[in-house]
């Protein structure tokens, strides 16, 4: 876990690098909201998946989804530019395949 110093400074006036000296990785909001998610439920997915905490903020997107978000229709010849795109990307990026945040 990051130490937070004793006067907390405005993370809005943070630079990236001066989150990432403190120990923070650089994550989505899905993302941390679902490592909250889990660091609620002592850890557990299935916990999680059966969380009624119904008054949380967080209680719709513990699942690592936006239920607000419509879902994007795509045509085969889009969804075909967006798989070369995002081999591209990760080709470039020399991402592993099968990398995960949680495991």
């Amino acid at each position: 876990m990051p130490a937070i110093p004793e006067e907390a400074p405005d993370p809005r006036e943070m630079s990236a690098d001066d989150l990432a000296r403190l120990g923070f990785a650089r994550v989505s909001r899905g993302d941390a909201i679902r490592a909250k998610c889990l660091d609620c439920m002592g850890g557990s997915p299935s916990e999680v998946r059966r969380c009624e905490a119904g008054g949380c903020a967080l209680w719709p997107f513990r699942m690592g989804t936006d239920p607000w978000r419509e879902q994007r229709e795509m045509s085969d010849e889009q969804r075909a530019e967006a798989v070369e795109r995002l081999a591209r990307a990760r080709d470039a990026r020399g991402s592993a395949k099968g990398f995960s945040l949680f495991g």
